[in-house]
């Protein structure tokens, strides 16, 4: 964000900061909403499932999030590409925020409804000890840990994408992985629940 605003818009260090809390206002916003019907969404599917639920049910609050995110990489960076006014930019970097919250949560309490009884647990002596299975311990390490090796991996290659491809390019490919990476994951969550009701 800083090569943006302070790069192309050729904004003071000062002012430029003040664009984060586009960013901010779309994780806020995405959160309040996602939290407030990621339940309701569960409860439908687990009514429709004669009541029983299912991991997969946490699946369908990620939807959104799998269109909201490329658009709003598609928004930010033709904006900043062709420098169109700034404020196009922070909604598309809004909509970036929107877009990643929804599929964090999603993903999150997927892993916990799979792993039920040990999902958050780290005391791995006590339960080793007790007799019980790790995996769902394993299962959030290893949610966090592909994200934690994401955060790293991306700034070793983003900005030299960026000088080479600009803005408008660069944003287009990391749409477009998003968009490959994230349907799947759409398409399982429709179609999962009929597969359930129909007892396959």
């Amino acid at each position: 964000m800083p090569s943006i605003f302070e790069g192309t818009y050729r904004e003071k260090t000062s002012i430029a900061g003040l664009h984060y809390i586009a960013l901010g206002l779309g994780l806020t916003l995405a959160s309040q909403l996602n939290a407030r019907y990621m339940d309701p969404i569960y409860i439908y599917y687990k009514n429709k499932n004669n009541g029983v639920g299912e991991p997969e049910f946490r699946l369908p609050s990620m939807v959104p999030g799998t269109f909201i995110l490329p658009a709003g990489l598609l928004i930010a960076g033709w904006a900043a590409d062709q420098k169109v006014h700034w404020i196009v930019t922070d909604i598309g970097i809004a909509m970036i925020g929107g877009g990643m919250i929804p599929i964090f949560q999603s993903i999150q309490t997927y892993v916990v409804d799979t792993y039920t009884l040990h999902a958050a647990s780290g005391e791995l002596s006590v339960y080793r000890s007790w007799g019980y299975n790790l995996s769902g311990f394993v299962a959030l390490a290893a949610v966090s840990c592909l994200r934690s090796l994401a955060g790293f991996g991306f700034p070793l290659f983003a900005p030299a994408m960026f000088h080479k491809l600009g803005y408008g390019k660069g944003s287009t490919i990391l749409a477009c992985v998003s968009i490959v990476l994230g349907c799947p994951a759409c398409v399982f969550s429709i179609i999962y629940p009929d597969l359930t009701a129909d007892n396959l």
